[in-house]
C-alpha cells in the first residue's frame, strides 16, 4: 500500500471518528485545518461560518482558472460505529459526505502546478441552513467553476438538482366539544381538506417514472389537537416542497397560495395561512463547460469507463452557488447515494480511491483544454 493511499484512508477514518452533526463542526474544522497545513495547503484558515479553507496551485491575482472544491463537514445526527475492512469503510458520513470531502483534500494536496488555482472549502451546515456556502458566496472568491462533494460513485457526475422551499400551513378554528362536531369545524379536518387539494396540484406536475422532473409536496410534520374530546382549534403542517427544472419557486408558491385562498370556503370561523422559507431554485449544469469536459475526459482516461451524467431529486449547495455566482457547477463524489441519511452508511475503498484519481485527472485536464 502506497503512502498516499495510507494517508487517504487515515484521513477518512479520522474524520469519521469526529461526530459532526450540523452546528457541531468545530472539532472537525480544526482537524481539517491541521491536516491541510501538513499536506502543503497554504492560506489555511477558518472563516466566520466555521468553514475550513485552504489553497493550492497558482497565487491569487494570476490570470489562470480558479476552481472551487466544496465539501461539507456536517452530517445528520446519530452516531455510528466507525470500522474498516478490506473493501469498505463504515461510519456516519462515510457516504454523506465525508468521503467526497476527503477525496477533494487528498486530490488537491497532490497538485503542484501554477496554471490553476484551487480553493478547497470544507463547509458547515449543509444539512441545515447552508450557512457555510452562503458565507463563501458573501465573502466572494471570483471562482470560475465549482465542484461539490456528494455521493454518486466515481463514474458519475451529478449535473442537476431540484429546488426546494419549505412551507408552513396554519389552520385555526374556534374548536369545541367533540360530541357536537357540526357546530364548529375541526382545524385538523380543514387541514386535511386543504392538503388534498395541494396533493392534487402535485399530481398535475408529476411525470410518471421521472422523479427529477416531477414536483413533490411531502408532509413532514403535522401537529393538531390537544385533548381527546375537544375539536382541534389549531393545526400546523410543515411541507417539504421539491421543485423540478422548468418551474420556479415563485410560480409554485403563487399557485399554492391561490389553492389555500380558494380553500377558505364560506366559514368566517376558519382561518388559513401558508408561509414559505427562503427558496432554493432548481439547477441544471451546462454540459459544454470546461468543467464538464474535464470530468468526462478524466473518467474516460482514469477509469477506462464511460462517464454517467445523473440528475438528483434532492437539493444541494450546488444550487445556491450556481444561481448566486453564475458559474458552472457539478456534484461529484464516491458512495452509493441510496445510503444517505441511513444507519447503513459505508463507502467502498476502491470507489473512494478512484474518485481521488478522477479529481487529480480533472486538474490535469484544466491545463490542456
Amino acid at each position: 500500500m502506497s503512502a498516499q493511499v495510507e494517508e487517504a484512508l487515515k484521513l477518512l477514518t479520522d474524520t469519521l471518528q469526529v461526530y459532526s452533526p450540523s452546528t457541531m463542526e468545530s472539532e472537525l474544522s480544526l482537524l481539517l485545518q491541521s491536516r491541510m497545513r501538513r499536506l502543503g495547503f497554504r492560506d489555511v484558515r477558518k472563516d466566520e461560518a466555521g468553514n475550513a479553507i485552504g489553497v493550492v496551485g497558482a497565487e491569487a491575482g494570476k490570470n489562470v482558472p480558479h476552481l472551487l472544491l466544496c465539501g461539507h463537514m456536517d452530517t445528520i445526527p446519530g452516531r455510528l460505529e466507525v470500522r474498516k475492512d478490506e473493501a469498505r469503510i463504515y461510519g456516519r458520513g462515510a457516504v454523506d459526505a465525508k468521503s467526497a470531502m476527503c477525496a477533494m483534500v487528498m486530490a488537491a494536496s497532490s497538485f503542484k502546478g501554477d496554471d490553476l488555482r484551487i480553493t478547497l472549502a470544507c463547509v458547515t451546515r449543509e444539512e441545515g441552513d447552508s450557512l457555510g456556502v452562503r458565507t463563501l458566496i458573501k465573502d466572494g472568491g471570483e471562482y470560475d467553476s465549482a465542484v461539490f462533494g456528494e455521493p454518486g460513485g466515481a463514474r458519475k457526475i451529478a449535473v442537476g438538482y431540484r429546488g426546494r422551499v419549505e412551507g408552513k400551513l396554519m389552520v385555526r378554528t374556534p374548536g369545541g366539544h367533540a360530541a357536537s362536531p357540526w357546530v364548529r369545524p375541526s382545524a385538523v379536518e380543514e387541514t386535511l381538506r386543504v392538503l388534498a387539494r395541494l396533493k392534487a396540484y402535485e399530481g398535475s406536475h408529476t411525470i410518471d417514472g421521472d422523479h427529477y422532473r416531477s414536483l413533490n409536496i411531502s408532509i413532514t410534520i403535522i401537529r393538531g389537537g390537544h385533548y381527546s374530546n375537544v375539536i382541534p382549534p389549531e393545526c400546523e403542517t410543515t411541507l417539504d416542497i421539491r421543485i423540478p427544472p422548468g418551474l420556479s419557486s415563485k410560480t409554485v408558491e403563487s399557485d399554492l397560495l391561490t389553492i389555500v385562498e380558494e380553500s377558505r370556503g364560506k366559514s368566517p370561523e376558519t382561518h388559513l395561512s401558508l408561509t414559505f422559507s427562503e427558496a432554493t431554485e432548481p439547477y441544471a449544469a451546462p454540459t459544454n463547460s470546461l468543467l464538464m469536459r474535464a470530468f468526462q475526459r478524466s473518467i474516460i482516461k482514469t477509469l477506462s469507463a464511460k462517464p454517467v451524467l445523473t440528475h438528483k431529486t434532492g437539493t444541494g449547495d450546488m444550487n445556491t452557488m450556481a444561481h448566486s455566482m453564475g458559474i458552472p457547477c457539478v456534484t461529484y463524489g464516491p458512495g452509493d447515494s441510496t445510503l444517505e441519511h441511513t444507519d447503513g452508511e459505508f463507502v467502498e475503498v476502491l470507489d473512494y480511491l478512484n474518485s481521488i484519481k478522477v479529481l487529480q485527472g480533472v486538474f490535469e485536464e484544466f491545463r490542456t483544454l
